[in-house]
């Protein structure tokens, strides 16, 4: 009998969690403000690839994704002028130092 009122209550728990969970959402973006979001996570995913390129030590991948994220980062600053009313936080700089040879850059001969 115990048993069985400690699983009512559990299952009651987490119902109300599940009412809560469902309750929660996210700002929702239109316009402008979505397109500038996307250019912003575009960004992100373009620099966590070349985070993995360097590791990867790839340099034709890390190549062409230097290429690309001048594009993207152009892209981004482009959608965040336009945006109004104005974000209040600026975007700040976007820039990344860019070496072709990734070897040389990453393990110079010292001397």
């Amino acid at each position: 009998m115990n048993g069985s009122s400690n699983l009512q209550a559990d299952s009651g728990a987490i119902h109300e969690l599940g009412e809560l969970r469902a309750e929660s959402v996210g700002p929702i973006l239109v316009g402008d403000r979505l397109l500038t979001a996307q250019a912003m996570t575009l960004l992100i995913h373009c620099d966590r690839d070349i985070r993995e390129a360097r590791s990867q030590i790839n340099q034709d991948w890390y190549r062409r994704l230097m290429r690309i994220r001048r594009r993207v980062v152009m892209r981004l600053q482009r959608r965040w002028t336009g945006v109004e009313p104005p974000p209040m936080v600026p975007l700040g700089k976007l820039r990344r130092r860019y070496h072709a040879n990734l070897l040389n850059y990453l393990y110079r001969a010292i001397g």
